[in-house]
């Protein structure tokens, strides 16, 4: 099936649908096991880092208002990149407690306060031993990401095969693509025009 003019790719919206459906099942988990997770709700401003990158992993949050920036910076270069802004709800961390132990990205609330429910890592750990519901909710959050960091790592590479070929018509659906996640994304299809264009 093709992708309607204006709309998002029918993988990115498959992946949204399913998000809904993972946030609406996680929150009634986590408040059937209210007691056990012990949660701790927390007020945040713009400008206010809910979790900074290359550090340990210790706590799980559950966005329930407001808005944050993803954002990562790699060396030697420092450049920050805004990957996305996400709204409530989302689930944000998981990535790294269940994972690689530190966290990939800064978290950073923008625009409009922002609130959080706080679980700590040990807590949600023993939650997932009663109820292994909500470690298959978890799973399926994180594989999700992946598939989705993977689609958009393909566009990209996509979108260098496709310069590097001199083919102006694959390098603008590609481009098309890549601006419609916006933020990052945007930058990187008009810095793929301009090198091919500059080529």
């Amino acid at each position: 099936m093709q992708d309607v003019e204006g709309e998002k790719p029918l993988h990115i919206q498959n992946y949204f649908v399913k998000s809904i459906l993972l946030k609406e099942r996680l929150k009634h988990l986590f408040e059937a096991h209210l007691q056990a997770l012990n949660p701790e709700v927390r007020h945040h401003q713009p400008g206010d880092v809910l979790m900074r990158q290359g550090e340990s992993a210790t706590e799980l949050m559950l966005l329930t208002s407001g808005r944050v920036a993803i954002e990562i910076s790699q060396q030697p270069l420092n450049i920050t990149h805004t990957l996305a802004v996400i709204e409530a709800e989302e689930l944000l961390g998981e990535i790294a407690l269940f994972g690689i132990g530190k966290h990939s990205a800064t978290v950073k609330v923008v625009e409009v306060p922002a609130e959080v429910v706080v679980v700590k890592g040990n807590q949600c750990l023993q939650a997932m031993l009663y109820d292994v519901d909500i470690a298959i909710e978890i799973l399926e959050t994180i594989s999700n990401r992946f598939a989705q960091s993977n689609n958009m790592l393909a566009l990209l590479l996509d979108g260098i095969t496709t310069a590097n070929r001199d083919s102006s018509i694959d390098l603008n659906e590609v481009c098309k693509q890549l601006a419609s996640e916006g933020y990052a994304f945007s930058q990187a299809a008009d810095n793929l025009i301009k090198l091919f264009d500059y080529k």
